[in-house]
């Protein structure tokens, strides 16, 4: 009864998916130019932040969402972080071919404001390696889910690329939401650790107990 109940909520998930998909798309329309690949390049940039948003957050609460989605769910998280490093590399290889240059994946080194203008070139990078290290958990080992964190800071860096020099962040609406996601995507990243932490504490009291009534 409780899988079938789990099954059916997935289509929550679903209907938010429309609902951001039909937002997306009324955002980009309030900018109307441009040719057909640089709609690609908006388009990859905005889906491809909200999936990266929704697949940290749901690996944050994944035991939480799988018992109120169900086993289903843990595919909804993957294709999550699938879609998110397709579109996020969509991105920057539509505005590649734009400009007939591979430069838009080299990280700039200029300046502070140059760097973070153009953040979402290192946060690609980031992104793929915490992608490549939980394919290779099994390789890596415990450590995994540390260089996993790279997430976090991608996003960040992300968030102040499309803030400085997106196209569809320059409404103080969207820059205020992306603020916002921002600071969700940091207090995950506490609690995460703070919960790391405690867990940490809590096995070396158990082996000190442990060790004492030996």
């Amino acid at each position: 009864m409780a899988r079938r109940k789990g099954a059916h909520r997935i289509w929550y998930l679903a209907m938010v998916g429309v609902v951001a998909l039909v937002l997306m798309g009324g955002l980009m329309s309030l900018q109307p130019y441009g040719s057909a690949l640089q709609w690609l390049i908006r388009g990859a940039a905005l889906l491809g932040y909200l999936a990266i948003f929704l697949a940290i957050v749901s690996s944050a609460y994944m035991k939480w969402m799988t018992r109120f989605f169900g086993r289903p769910f843990v595919k909804v998280h993957h294709i999550l972080a699938v879609a998110g490093l397709v579109m996020i590399t969509l991105h920057p290889l539509g505005a590649a071919i734009d400009a007939l240059s591979l430069s838009v994946f080299l990280p700039r080194f200029d300046s502070w404001a140059v760097f973070f203008a153009l953040g979402g070139r290192p946060a690609w990078y980031l992104i793929a390696a915490a992608s490549l290290a939980a394919v290779l958990r099994r390789l890596v080992g415990r450590n995994w889910r540390v260089v996993h964190f790279l997430n976090y800071v991608a996003f960040l860096l992300g968030t102040v690329h499309a803030i400085m020099i997106g196209t569809d962040f320059q409404y103080i609406v969207v820059k205020v939401v992306a603020v916002v996601l921002a600071l969700v995507v940091v207090a995950i990243f506490m609690q995460q650790r703070l919960r790391r932490r405690k867990r940490g504490s809590e096995s070396v009291r158990g082996s000190e107990s442990e060790s004492r009534r030996s």
